[in-house]
């Protein structure tokens, strides 16, 4: 299923909740590798994607937002929460 530039398959929102961030120093693939690897650490069956143009990393993950963006700054980057 596409949403917007998004190509998600079915999600279980009864499971897992879709959470939105801006990650301003995302810039590669490397660094999507780097955020999927972290936050897969944290919540193993989390699906993550990513828009290198717009710094949008959408994760699909039972773990809280807050922890999500722990992950990610273990991970190095400085991401927030999109509007």
């Amino acid at each position: 299923m596409a949403i917007g530039g998004w190509r998600w398959g079915p999600v279980n929102r009864q499971e897992l909740d879709v959470q939105d961030f801006l990650v301003p120093d995302i810039t590669c693939d490397g660094c999507v590798r780097a955020i999927t690897a972290s936050v897969q650490r944290l919540d193993p069956a989390a699906r993550v994607e990513a828009d290198l143009a717009t710094k949008q990393v959408r994760i699909a993950s039972a773990a809280a937002p807050a922890a999500l963006i722990g992950a990610m700054e273990d991970a190095g980057f400085s991401p927030e929460r999109a509007a």
